[in-house]
């Protein structure tokens, strides 16, 4: 799962080896991506999890296999987070400087040795015990998969402006920057050249528009926080807590209060930040 930031400290020894898959992240990998969270599994759950898996997946390749049983992956979650390259494949040297030799060792069977580009068909379709499930025919096409924000962006950079006044109107879809709110508030915009950013994701090659690069940022939780504040009673909390405590107006009173409640996906990366 995306949000499951237990894997703080290998990401953060991930960043330590300077490698230069890390350029493709901003330059520094973020705890939400997969590599630290798989280091995380084999250092603390090696006989329960790790040695027994056959397959580890991103939730839209999970879903696609389910639906096939075919464990192709999508170029788009393999790039956006897990550092595969479409020019160049899985870079050996990185999963062994972080420990995590045996993903070489059994040539990325478990993490993927099949990709397909987004939108390819996935081997014969719908299984006949998928299809049962869904109430839809055996065989009926099953595409590779895009991430939910990038499935979102892909709509906005390719939406037909046409007819709406809209300043992007006759304009390049370059020029498009994608916002996509929902869990968390993602920032989208593509080129026709790599752009190496500090801090932000990418560049990612035709991770979400054939044949164009992808820088991406945000903030993670962003949505996720509307239902959560709306149900707090931490204002009502912090008020009492001011009149209990005495005050002396010449000291701090070392309470900081910050704009944000977990890290940003841009610029400022610091894994543990919360607010």
């Amino acid at each position: 799962m995306w949000m499951d930031h237990r894997a703080a400290s290998q990401v953060d020894r991930i960043n330590g080896t300077q490698h230069s898959v890390l350029s493709y992240v901003g330059g520094v990998m973020s705890v939400e991506m997969q590599p630290p969270k798989l280091l995380w599994m084999k250092e603390n759950l090696r006989e329960s999890c790790w040695e027994k898996a056959g397959y580890f997946f991103d939730l839209p390749d999970f879903l696609s296999w389910k639906a096939t049983g075919v464990t192709a992956r999508s170029l788009c979650p393999l790039v956006c987070k897990w550092t595969y390259s479409p020019e160049k494949g899985w870079d050996d040297s990185f999963w062994k400087v972080i420990g995590l030799e045996d993903l070489v060792a059994d040539k990325y069977e478990k993490i993927g040795n099949q990709v397909l580009s987004p939108g390819a068909s996935v081997g014969n379709g719908l299984t006949p015990e998928a299809a049962k499930d869904l109430g839809l025919a055996e065989g009926t096409a099953v595409a590779a998969s895009l991430i939910d924000a990038h499935a979102g962006g892909l709509g906005v950079i390719g939406a037909d402006v046409k007819g709406y006044n809209l300043p992007c109107e006759n304009q390049p879809v370059m020029s498009r920057l994608a916002v996509i709110c929902g869990t968390s508030s993602c920032h989208m915009g593509i080129s026709d050249a790599p752009i190496f950013v500090p801090g932000v994701w990418g560049p990612y090659y035709s991770a979400m528009v054939p044949g164009f690069w992808l820088n991406e940022g945000g903030q993670s939780a962003t949505g996720k926080l509307m239902p959560l504040t709306s149900t707090m009673d931490w204002p009502q909390k912090l008020l009492n807590y001011h009149l209990e405590i005495p005050h002396d107006p010449t000291q701090g009173i070392g309470l900081c209060i910050t704009l944000d409640t977990f890290p940003w996906r841009v610029q400022f990366t610091c894994q543990l930040y919360v607010g």
